[in-house]
């Protein structure tokens, strides 16, 4: 499903740090086929705000290796289309690990991957470079294809902390990427959702790849 030699041929950009957008990494009627079927919104675990929920987990490699499945908002794979379920297995797969490492230079071999699905309404974020242990994050989008700027719900590309430092902004529509290498100045944000209509339709994909030394470290502590 997934366009691998597109993510292992693509040329990540330096500025204001590494990272990249995709829109031709799923064919077209797969995408519908997975919005289509996107998790209900009732699996979604309610935050005390309203219209407000957390991610789902579908999957965690490093749960697997020390063998503890105690996370409250894990949702099985085969609770998921079969549709999504192939996406899962690809986003956790060797092959696309090793996609991931050509594209970025850098060595994922040992590190740990978590896949993670969500219709958030990012109703506060904050400018953020994510926290440490986190390597690299992938997000893949499921949104409506006439996905407007003024809904809110774009990825900004920052080029400091400052929100309105914004270097580039990606619509959540349907079949667009981006990958992020996370460092200390990998400034990102998501605008407010501004549309109602918008929040419930914001669907997206997060796989992270994570230091392995470090989630070793956090579990002996």
């Amino acid at each position: 499903m997934l366009n691998l030699d597109a993510i292992s041929n693509g040329i990540i950009q330096k500025y204001p740090y590494q990272w990249i957008f995709f829109d031709n990494l799923i064919p077209k009627t797969q995408l519908i086929e997975l919005r289509n079927t996107f998790p209900p919104i009732e699996v979604f675990p309610i935050r005390e705000q309203p219209h407000h929920r957390p991610a789902i987990l579908v999957y965690d490699e490093f749960q697997e290796f020390v063998g503890d499945r105690r996370t409250k908002n894990f949702y099985p794979n085969t609770g998921l289309s079969s549709v999504w379920q192939v996406l899962v297995e690809e986003l956790h797969s060797n092959v696309y690990r090793e996609s991931i490492a050509k594209l970025t230079g850098l060595n994922l071999e040992e590190q740990f991957i978590s896949i993670f699905l969500s219709r958030l309404d990012p109703i506060v974020n904050g400018s953020h470079s994510d926290s440490e242990g986190i390597i690299l994050s992938h997000l893949l989008y499921f949104g409506r294809e006439d996905w407007k700027t003024e809904w809110g719900g774009c990825l900004q590309i920052l080029l400091n902390e400052k929100l309105e430092s914004i270097f580039q902004e990606i619509l959540p529509r349907n079949g667009t990427s981006v990958i992020i290498v996370r460092s200390e100045n990998s400034w990102h944000n998501v605008s407010p959702v501004s549309s109602q209509e918008a929040s419930q339709d914001r669907l997206n994909v997060l796989v992270r790849f994570y230091d392995r030394t470090t989630l070793l470290e956090r579990a002996r502590v």
